[in-house]
């Protein structure tokens, strides 16, 4: 049995593992195509849906002892790690750092250097696996030499799941394709409470950029009016998601509070889709450093500053944890006016 019958074992592990962990993380996939800026956003939930069973069928399908076969699910293997790498290549080249969930759940998902060099040599491994099932290797071991081809691909595991354990394991993502892993400090509102009724916290003493230039503390921008600031970065797939809502949520609450987008980039940098859903409702916040003194180091984030000095709900991160917060808000908020017993506070 020929020695280059591993590389179409390591490469159908490899398949195996990412189609199984991207199964349940289809919104995962999602975000990570969007960050990873890919056209025809329309088409991403139908892509995320078709591609873990693709990678699961051809990791399978290649052990079918036809080489015909072998060789066209090798070519199709080649193309879809070649598509990948070409992908992580051009996401090297984004100002900002990107995540692409390509393990599902499993692993960092931060596009890296590494990463690059990850996806080379899958792509290596797609090659040679391509000459493999040409010379009929792959079929000649299924047939002939079935136990020996089962002692390698368990010792391949083996040497896998050791390098795995050596290296420190794998780590969670908390949602692929958010800027960061979210902190411990999510104080989330319970949706059976009171929105105030939880421990109450200092506004502190950070400082945003309006858009005219002018620069306001937290505790100015909330002297008069609470205010709910959705922290983002342009590109992130979560994010994204949170700033398609933003227009609906300025609508239901600006009313009551200030509803604010934050970026780490000044406004005028922002895409024009971007403008176009937070229009004068943005704050620049460099490097995310006011972020950061609310208790959050992700993005997307949120945090509602009560017209007290005093944190009133969150800081939360995550597009979930974003969008639960913002829904409660919105149900505490009607619930109060079916009561009467809130009113608009709008400046006159």
């Amino acid at each position: 049995m020929s020695i280059l019958v591993a590389a179409p074992i390591l490469l159908s592990i490899i398949l195996l593992v990412s189609g199984i962990a991207k199964l349940g993380e289809r919104r995962g996939t999602q975000d990570a195509m969007t960050s990873l800026r890919l056209p025809a956003r329309r088409a991403h939930h139908l892509v995320a849906a078709v591609l873990p069973g693709a990678e699961i069928v051809l990791a399978l399908l290649l052990w079918v002892p036809l080489v015909p076969l072998q060789v066209v699910l090798a070519v199709l293997a080649t193309l879809l790690m070649a598509a990948y790498l070409v992908i992580i290549a051009r996401a090297l080249t984004f100002e900002e750092k990107v995540e692409c969930s390509c393990f599902g759940s499993l692993a960092s998902p931060t596009v890296s250097k590494a990463t690059l060099a990850r996806n080379m040599l899958l792509t290596f491994l797609a090659l040679v696996t391509i000459s493999a099932a040409a010379r009929g290797q792959i079929a000649d071991a299924l047939v002939r030499a079935p136990l020996s081809l089962l002692t390698l691909v368990v010792v391949l595991v083996v040497a896998m799941a050791l390098v795995v354990l050596v290296l420190g394991g794998v780590e969670r993502a908390a949602e692929p394709g958010s800027e960061a892993e979210p902190t411990a400090a999510d104080a989330e509102l319970d949706g059976e409470d009171d929105l105030l009724d939880y421990e109450r916290v200092a506004i502190p003493a950070a400082v945003l950029q309006r858009p005219d230039g002018d620069l306001v503390t937290l505790r100015q921008l909330t002297s008069q009016r609470a205010a709910l600031l959705v922290f983002a970065t342009e590109g992130c797939g979560p994010c994204e998601r949170v700033l398609d809502r933003m227009p609906t949520w300025i609508e239901k609450l600006d009313p009551f509070m200030q509803v604010l987008a934050v970026f780490r980039t000044p406004q005028d940098r922002l895409t024009p889709r971007t403008q176009a859903r937070v229009a004068e409702h943005a704050l620049y916040d460099p490097q995310f450093t006011a972020r950061e003194q609310l208790g959050s180091r992700g993005a997307p984030a949120a945090v509602l500053l009560g017209a007290d000095g005093q944190l009133a709900g969150g800081p939360v991160t995550g597009g979930e944890q974003v969008i639960e917060l913002v829904e409660e808000i919105l149900d505490q908020v009607t619930a109060a006016q079916e009561a009467g017993e809130l009113q608009s506070t709008t400046p006159a």
